[in-house]
């Protein structure tokens, strides 16, 4: 399944050249728990390409990788193995996200083994865990020593990266990982600009190191702190490594707050416009690790079309948060787009619909609004077909194609492909929900 994926200074590209848009979701917060793995049963895999998805964000833990100093738990990581494996038989790329939330299990979050605790203090319980960032001692000690690699825990860490890699080096469907899940340090450390610059831009230079040693045909998803996710700025500088995707999350703050979206108070498009703007300055593809309804947010629903129409608009990659067919809940979040038998709940409808995975040309327009045509425009290049992903979760029994003066023929009940000349300057396509001829 491995397809040579590289990057520009805009897009992820295919061996092809073709621009590649990724549509999938976080699977799952049931890793943040013992025993540490995102599923059960791969079966639910399958569920994922029926929507007609292509990636997944794979979460791992430290303390699964490395539950005692200098022991690397082989077996875990054979069992995440074989779940990338099974994500890739189903046509699902991989990429592996280093989680954590709070540091560690023992303050109340999740990531990093107990050992690698040098502070101490009473754990975060519920909705209001992410509160502890700021409130809590022990998380903000924690995390001070790990970005000094206080008793070589940060080094430690960077050793379960080497071990992972080095057991996923050769699964083609893995096309990269996420270093750090939100990183952070002290709220007042944050303020000064100089922690993004400064210990993270050094933990991203050597897992920048480790990949380019172990596995360099992958990609590295690189994440500014959360609070970037809320529309505030970033300092993460740009490495000038090769193939890095800039990988922040995006959370509609006022719905969270009042657990209730109101598109007039939306915090979403603001800091969508942030995020492109810090994506043109570091000029790195975009993908977005995680957006989506946290604690049963009303009007959930809208708030996602909303969200996913914006994202459509400027091409952007995105895994959502989260896929959890599972009863385990961390902290309450409330948050799975499936319930514990893998039923639908309210929100999930937005997130399937048509997007093109691969563009054989640069991209132009892409409107997507739920209530007219659905329109893609590009300036084709190439000799490489478009494939246009149209689920038949969104199309019913069928939907009507339009591109005149190009080549369109369905190759499966979901995937369309598009052959046009190259001495089109640009190409429309179409689509209307009415079954196809």
């Amino acid at each position: 399944m491995s397809e040579g994926f590289t990057c520009d200074e805009r897009w992820i590209r295919d061996a092809h050249g073709r621009v590649r848009i990724f549509r999938g979701a976080n699977v799952s917060g049931r890793a943040k728990l013992p025993p540490f793995l995102a599923l059960d049963d791969p079966k639910w895999f399958d569920l994922l390409a029926s929507w007609g998805w292509n990636a997944i964000r794979l979460l791992v833990t430290w303390e699964g990788i490395e539950p005692e100093r200098g022991r690397f738990d082989r077996d875990y990581l054979a069992r995440v193995r074989a779940l990338a494996e099974a994500a890739g038989a189903r046509g699902l790329h991989v990429v592996v996200d280093f989680h954590q939330d709070l540091f560690s299990r023992a303050l109340g979050g999740d990531g990093a083994p107990e050992w690698a605790v040098l502070a101490r203090g009473k754990p975060a319980v519920g909705r209001s865990w992410f509160m502890d960032y700021a409130i809590a001692p022990a998380v903000r000690r924690s995390f001070a020593a790990f970005w000094r690699d206080d008793e070589g825990i940060r080094t430690e860490f960077l050793a379960s990266v080497r071990e992972t890699m080095l057991a996923l080096r050769d699964v083609p469907a893995v096309i990269g990982y996420d270093l750090f899940n939100e990183p952070m340090a002290d709220l007042a450390t944050l303020a000064t600009g100089r922690f993004e610059p400064g210990p993270l831009a050094d933990l991203y230079r050597a897992g920048i190191r480790l990949r380019d040693e172990l596995d360099p045909a992958r990609l590295l998803f690189l994440e500014p702190t959360p609070i970037a996710a809320f529309g505030m700025p970033t300092f993460l500088p740009a490495l000038g490594a090769k193939n890095l995707v800039y990988a922040p999350h995006i959370y509609d703050g006022p719905a969270i707050v009042a657990s209730r979206y109101v598109p007039r108070l939306s915090s979403f498009p603001f800091t969508l416009q942030s995020i492109l703007r810090e994506q043109t300055r570091r000029r790195e593809p975009l993908f977005v690790g995680e957006f989506g309804v946290l604690n049963g947010i009303a009007g959930e629903a809208r708030l996602i079309e909303h969200e996913c129409r914006l994202l459509d608009r400027h091409f952007v990659s995105w895994t959502v948060w989260h896929f959890n067919p599972t009863d385990v809940d961390w902290n309450d979040e409330d948050a799975s787009i499936v319930e514990p038998d893998g039923s639908e709940r309210p929100w999930l409808a937005p997130l399937v619909r048509p997007y093109p995975r691969a563009l054989a040309g640069e991209p132009v327009r892409w409107d997507s609004h739920a209530r007219r045509t659905w329109t893609l425009e590009y300036t084709p290049k190439g000799d490489a077909a478009t494939e246009l992903v149209i689920p038949r979760r969104w199309g019913g029994d069928g939907c009507r194609v339009r591109a005149d003066g190009v080549d369109v023929r369905w190759i499966g009940e979901d995937l369309v492909e598009i052959l046009a000349p190259q001495r089109r300057d640009r190409v429309v396509v179409e689509i209307d929900r009415e079954p196809r001829p």
